[in-house]
């Protein structure tokens, strides 16, 4: 298995065994007080922390420093007249 895999199965885990043994019921202050299990707290404070953290660490595309056009069928470049003197062709092995 990866390491990546094998991480996440013991968080999850982990998550699990807290979870559920925070069943008992809380008071939480949310614009007025809010009794609910610490259960539904926790987790709910879990998954906005996945989400927030999967947008901050997100992988972007990285773009090129330079844009250019390619052409798959590029000409021989052996039959065109470049432009260079003999002592060049040699010099850089085109004969």
């Amino acid at each position: 298995m990866k390491p990546k895999t094998i991480i996440s199965s013991i968080i999850l885990a982990l998550l699990i065994v807290i979870l559920f043994n925070n069943k008992e019921e809380a008071s939480f202050w949310l614009f007025g007080e809010i009794r609910t299990s610490k259960l539904f707290i926790i987790g709910t404070f879990f998954l906005i922390g996945l989400v927030t953290g999967g947008l901050v660490f997100r992988r972007r595309s990285k773009h090129p420093k330079e844009y250019s056009v390619s052409n798959g069928n590029q000409p021989d470049t052996d039959f065109i007249d470049d432009g260079l003197t003999d002592e060049d062709r040699k010099f850089l092995g085109k004969e």
